[in-house]
């Protein structure tokens, strides 16, 4: 009996051709009975109350977001096929290439642990799959969400958020921030501090290379005010095309209080604000999730 998969698609995801009906016909030809759900429809969340045996995800990091959030707590593997800028998740598994590549080497016996994060601030809780953070992220998603351009390729679309770091490098103050963790409390002048689920940060930021995000606990990455020319000659190594060549202070926690002298913060691509100083309380949540890995 063919395996029973449900196809949640956003079609304006990148700028390349995956049509709906190349993905369908890619997974028909793996032998999966397939319903499709155009993400922008008004009832995808209906559909995911019973996705049959495998969820498929094609879209970007925002679309991945927006459907497993609905699939937390339920035993079912998710497939992702990654169309979207960054793909932040899906390479920090190890999932890249053609969509029809990607699901001809899919094995349901193939599958990784994925933990989630929880935040508890001064809106209340919100959970995050790849990072929440203080200091340049927040700035970074809101000025690059006014001045994306939909016309530029992937490879152009980073390049330009690229560029807003290293503006934003330039002209901002680093913040005094207090983190209380298990076993040591550290504090000082940080230019970032980002809590991360997976290896990758906006713009493909690798700053937590050793991440896990099936492994219980969370890398609190950590760049202090005299760390300013170090990051900002990261970011014009990935300007020219250079891979990571620095090493960035990191912690490892389940759970940490994060207590920060600015109005910012993120969770994953929302920015929220509220009066300074802030106080925020972040937790893992293992084994929430799982994803078909080559």
């Amino acid at each position: 009996m063919a395996t029973r998969v449900t196809l949640f698609h956003n079609p304006t995801a990148g700028l390349e051709n995956h049509s709906k009906e190349e993905l369908l016909q890619a997974l028909h030809e793996k032998g999966y009975q397939t319903t499709y759900v155009d993400t922008k429809s008004d009832d995808y969340a209906e559909m995911l109350k019973e996705p049959g045996e495998l969820v498929v995800i094609a879209g970007g990091d925002g679309t991945v977001a927006k459907i497993v959030k609905h699939l937390l707590h339920k035993d079912i593997p998710i497939g992702l096929l990654p169309l979207g800028t960054a793909n932040n998740i899906a390479n920090s598994l190890g999932i890249a290439g053609e969509a029809a590549d990607i699901i001809a080497g899919w094995d349901l016996s193939k599958k990784k642990p994925f933990d989630v994060g929880l935040v508890n601030g001064p809106d209340g809780e919100s959970i995050f799959f790849e990072s929440a953070g203080f200091g340049i992220f927040p700035q970074l998603i809101s000025q690059h969400s006014k001045d994306r351009d939909e016309k530029k390729s992937r490879e152009e679309e980073l390049e330009s958020a690229l560029q807003h770091v290293q503006e934003i490098l330039h002209n901002t103050e680093a913040h005094f921030c207090t983190l209380h963790m298990e076993e040591e409390q550290l504090s000082g002048d940080y230019l970032l501090v980002e809590i991360m689920n997976i290896r990758l940060a906006g713009p493909n930021m690798d700053l937590a290379p050793e991440a896990d995000p099936g492994d219980g606990l969370l890398d609190v990455v950590l760049v202090r005010e005299d760390e300013r020319d170090k990051l900002e000659a990261y970011i014009a190594n990935r300007l020219r095309g250079k891979g990571n060549t620095e090493e960035w202070q990191v912690r490892r926690a389940k759970e940490l209080q994060v207590e920060w002298s600015s109005k910012s913060y993120h969770v994953d691509d929302e920015v929220h604000e509220s009066e300074a100083p802030i106080s925020v309380g972040i937790r893992i949540i293992p084994d929430e999730l799982e994803f078909l890995v080559p």
